[in-house]
């Protein structure tokens, strides 16, 4: 196999001619241990590992020095698109003690995309026990987890593709983080791994040095232990970039287009006839001399020369045909411009001229993934612009992008334009976003159409609505067909849907299976069921710890995912999130012990300052308990104001999910309040809340 690993600075040469010219001796890192660990843990079931961090941090080859310690014998069968496993997935290929090598994760949910349903299969163990090894730069694990909205929670998974962005956050929210306490019982892991070298690590270094010259090399050349990167010629770089005073001034405006050009979204290769434009928007900032007819060739070359060894700062990608289709920028000088480098790129990036370059010169293939570059640094206009032009060239993509800006702004009807074009081109991901729209805009009948549509294409997120809304109206036979049919293709939220009807009905140990798998793919809402049926059970202690690793798994999705909830989605919304929160919270304060209490305060303190009128309830209730009245007062007062916000943006959804009860649930904190004004002397607003709790309330008497 072929390790994407940088290229090192070159061997002396007078070095030991045993040494590897491509790859220097292996520094053994912190975290060996523990990713080992976990491989190890995980040579029966199978499971997703994930190792994030910077460029150049050296991710490529601890991952894969940890694979060869522990499953030395196992097949790596070679697959380099997502379609390619999808494939191998779907002919139900035997692979058994497998690796499958994932390094550069995000490139897999590029152009040929690997799904979710793939993803889940393969963890769940369906294809015997398979590692899916991965590499992520953590920029890039950021890129894919920030682009959420509340809406996109309608899609789920399923679909081809165009919507490479969603499949790729499922699989992101399947990973916990790593933690000695619990770490290795968890089936998709991601570990961090740091750019310096801890002092151990140095220590390991320098006693490796002895035998490896360039890490010698690197030790004296290293700022802030960043060994690593000085192996893989970073300062080089960057010096060649940005310090070089004797270098071409034209390569390195070259070079400062790639760098905005992967900045505003441009997927490489990037041609020259796009790094042209933007490297003379730079140039004329800096000088007011014409450029001769030859200086994009000269520069070019100079940008793409090596700099020490093989690396270098462009390097030039060849088609099929072996023509040069474009150029692909150093990783570690993409990184760089997020940081001491930002007052060189930032202002071009914000810069309209620069937007108008790109979406002039850019192919329309490009023009879909430099929109959503632009609408995440605020460019409304140029990302309208993008998507609009490639949605012109039948790019489906583009029409999936601007059906959820819209419905994630609450503009249903002009979401419901864009999905529908690309539905009526058979995207059934776009079927489901079509549907909720509808779904907003109380057209039922148009909504279930589209749904039923979408689950002839066989799309998990379409059973699971359709199911969602099949319960809603009583039909719980097909209801539970559909959770039934998603859940066998791997949709977690189906399995938790799926359980949680069941052990409503009784059937605790069908329950509890469903809840376990959909618990394995990091589903909060499952653990949080199976924690209750352990509760149930009397099985306090385990009961307990599911409700910790589904509170955790749902902070880790808040802290990582903060547009999904803003604002606050709701209950019905949040894939499980405040459920897990709340019962944690809920159980310790049945423990009754000082700690816990404390505890309990602080979960429900992380969902109620984000909008949830639930805990904030349960705050209130804290603070009677404690004499608090001015506590009660401040939170009652914010438990309403959220249940009306809450009610007034989700109503349907609520009655969807949780019937006419989930909806009351929340009008009955609006009452609570009321009474609470009416207690203290405050009648106009007492009835101000209850005239707001009339206007949602589905009971046809009101609290006095």
């Amino acid at each position: 196999m072929a390790l994407s690993i940088h290229a090192a600075i070159p061997l002396p040469r007078d070095a030991d001619s045993t040494l590897s010219g491509s790859l220097p001796e292996y520094i053994p890192r912190g975290i060996d241990a523990d990713i080992r660990a976990w491989i190890k843990g995980h040579t029966k079931t199978g499971g997703l590992i994930v190792l994030v961090g910077d460029a150049a941090a050296g991710k490529t080859r601890c991952l894969y020095e940890a694979l060869r310690a522990e499953v030395p014998d196992w097949r790596m069968p070679e697959v380099e698109t997502g379609s390619q496993l999808n494939a191998l997935v779907h002919e139900g290929v035997d692979l058994s003690r497998s690796v499958v090598w994932l390094d550069e994760l995000q490139n897999f949910f590029a152009d040929e995309v690997v799904t979710a349903a793939s993803v889940r299969q393969l963890v769940l163990g369906r294809h015997g026990p398979v590692l899916l090894a991965a590499t992520i730069r953590a920029q890039e694990l950021d890129r894919l987890l920030l682009v959420a909205s509340p809406a996109d929670s309608a899609v789920s998974s399923g679909g081809p593709e165009t919507i490479g962005h969603h499949h790729a956050r499922q699989v992101m929210k399947m990973l916990a983080r790593w933690s000695p306490r619990g770490g290795v019982a968890e089936r998709a892991i991601r570990f961090h791994l740091d750019s310096r070298l801890g002092a151990d690590e140095l220590a390991r270094a320098r006693a490796i040095s002895e035998i490896d010259p360039r890490i010698e090399i690197a030790l004296h050349g290293a700022e802030d232990g960043r060994v690593i990167a000085t192996l893989a010629g970073a300062p080089e770089l960057i010096d060649r970039w940005t310090l070089d005073t004797a270098g071409d001034p034209r390569g390195q405006a070259v070079i400062t287009a790639a760098v905005v050009a992967r900045r505003c979204g441009h997927p490489e290769p990037i041609p020259s006839s796009v790094l042209e434009p933007i490297a003379v928007l730079h140039l004329s900032g800096c000088s007011e001399a014409p450029l001769p007819a030859d200086w994009l060739l000269t520069a070019l070359a100079w940008a793409e020369s090596p700099i020490t060894g093989r690396i270098r700062a462009l390097r030039r990608s060849a088609a099929g045909s072996g023509e040069v289709d474009g150029f692909r920028v150093s990783d570690v000088l993409l990184q760089h411009s997020y940081g001491l480098a930002r007052g060189l790129v930032d202002p071009l990036v914000l810069r309209d001229d620069t937007w108008a370059a790109l979406l002039e010169h850019a192919e329309p293939s490009a023009l879909s993934d430099i929109g959503s570059a632009a609408d995440a640094v605020g460019k409304v206009e140029q990302a309208l612009r993008a998507w609009q032009s490639a949605a012109a060239a039948n790019d489906l993509r583009a029409m999936f992008r601007l059906g959820w800006f819209y419905a994630k702004r609450g503009e249903y009807r002009n979401g419901t334009v864009w999905f529908q074009q690309a539905a009526e081109r058979q995207l059934s991901p776009a079927m489901v976003g079509l549907a909720f729209c509808l779904r907003e805009l109380d057209e039922p009948a148009q909504e279930e159409r589209w749904l039923r549509r979408a689950v002839e294409l066989n799309s998990p997120g379409a059973m699971v609505n359709l199911g969602l809304t099949l319960f809603a109206r009583g039909d719980t036979a097909e209801g539970e067909a559909m959770y039934r049919r998603a859940a066998d293709l791997g949709e977690a939220v189906a399995m938790a849907n799926l359980g949680y009807r069941l052990r409503e009905r009784g059937d605790l140990g069908e329950a509890e299976e469903w809840n376990r798998r959909g618990a394995v793919l990091g589903h909060p809402g499952a653990m949080e069921n199976l924690a209750s049926i352990l509760w149930e059970r009397g099985d306090v202690a385990q009961a307990l710890e599911w409700y910790r690793r589904g509170a955790e798994r749902a902070l880790t999705f808040m802290e990582e995912s903060p547009t999904f909830f803003r604002p606050w989605p709701g209950e019905s919304r949040d894939q499980g999130v405040s459920d897990t929160i709340l019962g944690l919270a809920q159980m310790l304060l049945e423990q009754a012990g000082m700690d816990q209490i404390e505890e309990a305060e602080r979960w429900f303190r992380v969902i109620a300052e984000r909008g949830d009128p639930r805990a904030a309830a349960a705050l209130a209730n804290v603070h009677a308990g404690r004499g608090d009245m001015d506590g009660v007062r401040i939170w009652r007062r914010a438990a309403a104001e959220a249940a009306e916000g809450h009610l007034t943006r989700n109503r349907a959804s609520m009655l969807t999910s949780y019937g006419e009860a989930g909806v009351q649930r929340h009008v009955d904190i609006m009452l609570d309040h009321a009474a609470g004004l009416a207690d203290d002397g405050d009648s106009s607003g007492a009835e101000e809340w209850r005239t707001k709790a009339a206007r949602h309330s589905v009971r046809s008497s009101q609290h006095p």
